[in-house]
């Protein structure tokens, strides 16, 4: 359970961070993408955390050579509320979304991986307009969304599963 103080840190961070986005796609009107991690609990800055988001923004930089996609700026930042990166892209917002879903549905890490793609007018493609299934929980083959309101998992469970996914790709402390 997260404690009133870290809630209210982590809402000032989302409007912080969506602030970021509007500022950002005010100066590059390109396709944005706002990279965070999905965590349990309270503690959503640790050691851990920051390698598990350097293995993420790793994979999406190569997703990005790969399809000889332009960077047009990048930024990372590592707050109380967990590690931040943004990337502008000159390209489709909704083909970039494609290639996110790709890497958070295929990497070893992914389900750990928030990957929001924007267009240059702010919109956010969500998974569902484009016809894609929703993300699958840390755990268990359900929809996320589900366990997570049902609190189907333990926060000990949920932590002991990002630690294990971890340690399998070998993110190492």
């Amino acid at each position: 359970m997260i404690n009133e103080k870290m809630f209210l840190e982590i809402l000032k961070s989302r409007e912080d961070r969506a602030n970021k986005q509007v500022e950002l796609l005010k100066e590059y009107p390109y396709s944005l993408i706002s990279f965070t991690l999905n965590t349990p609990g309270e503690i959503k800055d640790n050691e851990l955390y920051r390698r598990i988001h350097k293995e993420g923004i790793k994979a999406i930089l190569e997703t990005l050579k790969m399809h000889n996609l332009k960077i047009i700026f990048s930024d990372e930042t590592s707050k109380i509320t967990g590690p931040e990166c943004y990337i502008i892209v000159d390209t489709n917002a909704h083909d970039l979304k494609r290639l996110m879903v790709n890497i958070e549905d295929e990497h070893q890490l992914g389900r750990i991986f928030d990957i929001d793609v924007f267009d240059k007018n702010h919109e956010q493609i969500s998974r569902s307009e484009m016809g894609l299934s929703s993300r699958k929980c840390l755990i268990c083959d359900e929809d996320a969304r589900i366990c997570m309101r049902n609190r189907t998992h333990s926060y000990e469970e949920l932590i002991r599963k990002v630690e294990e996914m971890a340690s399998s790709k070998k993110v190492e402390l």
